[in-house]
């Protein structure tokens, strides 16, 4: 496979289907695949497209571009994967999880097998998908999407000063999710909150979770990480507005679905990083075998003003003033997210300091060996 410069922007955002471009034998074919039209991944893609925009990326002039939506399921995944193969991908971008490791478990075995870049991945540890920053499969780079939930659980306090007891709703078939309960069921305790936790399998199951929790009496909702009930939140919102309960969620881009409070990464950024990565390997700049995956930090709030009044709860001041956008009568008061408003030069220099922050040393991936070694890993 033919793996060389230059690429970008054009978008038709087909659910399920592939949008098909006239294959170029002299021009790379990069594939992205999401798992479903939720405003994480939207933005996440939304961030990859601008950046090879921003580096004069023409879809069908020096790059094939190949865009899927799973709509959230994994079988999907699996045939958009096969079918980017099939279309000789030479790197497929994966957004979430789910469709992470089904590319991986996809491509590993192959003799040649396509560069798989990832994002919004929560735990891609915990995953299996890598053992640490330096180790992993030579073809595999990606970000860790771990929101800091040290900063972001004790927000239900900002609320409810009173608050006692927390639920919370995650699917057991998300590994990404089954790792953030691993670390907010901790945290809660050490914050003094009784934190009753509902798991399930599917979308179709949260309304019921939500409703089980509203039975318990819990004074607030929250989900971590998670697509599966991230696709279901209508049906918990319906029940958070008829009992009066907030709904938090580790996704600053869910306030845009109505939940009351949401924290977390940027979304857009680790669309922006996955094409800076993508770029550098396109130009020859990198071997993907030698490049560390990358963590984003730092949180985003948004409080959606709507959904707090229609479950008739009050957001306070200081809330509001810590928020990095308000929704409020459909309104956000957040800009459409964008690349730094920076000359092309400057722009180069930003994303050069990333790439660099990346590389694996033999000393660096000698200690993170070393490190596995001492803790049994």
């Amino acid at each position: 496979m033919f793996r060389k410069s230059l690429f970008i922007f054009v978008a038709v955002l087909l659910v399920l289907m592939v949008v098909p471009v006239a294959a170029q034998d002299d021009i790379p074919t990069v594939a992205i695949i999401k798992f479903g039209p939720l405003p994480p991944f939207e933005r996440s893609l939304q961030g990859t497209l601008d950046q090879l925009a921003a580096y004069g990326y023409v879809d069908g002039e020096n790059i094939n571009l190949l865009l899927y939506d799973s709509n959230i399921d994994v079988p999907t995944a699996n045939t958009q994967i096969e079918d980017a193969i099939d279309q000789g991908a030479d790197v497929i971008i994966t957004i979430t999880t789910p469709v992470t490791l089904a590319a991986i478990n996809a491509t590993s075995d192959l003799a040649d097998p396509p560069i798989i870049l990832f994002n919004t991945v929560t735990e891609p540890y915990a995953s299996g998908i890598a053992q640490a920053s330096c180790l992993k499969p030579d073809h595999v780079w990606g970000s860790q999407a771990l929101p800091n939930f040290e900063a972001i659980l004790p927000l239900v306090f900002e609320v409810n000063p009173d608050i006692q007891t927390l639920g919370a709703i995650y699917s057991t078939s998300e590994p990404n999710a089954v790792a953030s309960m691993a670390l907010i069921e901790p945290l809660a305790e050490e914050l003094g909150l009784e934190l009753i936790v509902r798991s399930v399998a599917e979308t179709a199951e949260t309304g019921e979770a939500a409703e089980a929790l509203a039975d318990e009496g819990v004074e607030a909702i929250f989900i971590p990480t998670d697509s599966t009930v991230g696709n279901g939140l209508p049906a918990i919102l319906a029940v958070a507005e008829e009992t009066g309960i907030p709904v938090f969620f580790a996704d600053s881009a869910q306030a845009y679905s109505g939940v009351t409070v949401a924290a977390g990464l940027s979304y857009y950024q680790e669309g922006v990083d996955t094409a800076r990565v993508l770029i550098a390997y396109l130009n020859g700049e990198i071997d993907i075998a030698t490049t560390g995956l990358s963590k984003q930090p730092g949180t985003r709030t948004g409080i959606n003003l709507d959904s707090a009044a229609a479950q008739g709860v009050e957001i306070p001041q200081t809330l509001l003033d810590m928020a990095d956008f308000v929704i409020e009568d459909g309104v956000s008061t957040e800009d459409e997210p964008a690349l730094p408003d920076v000359s092309f030069e400057e722009l180069q220099e930003l994303d050069q300091a990333f790439i660099e922050g990346l590389f694996c040393s033999p000393e660096r991936i000698a200690e993170q060996e070393a490190a596995q070694s001492a803790g049994g890993g």
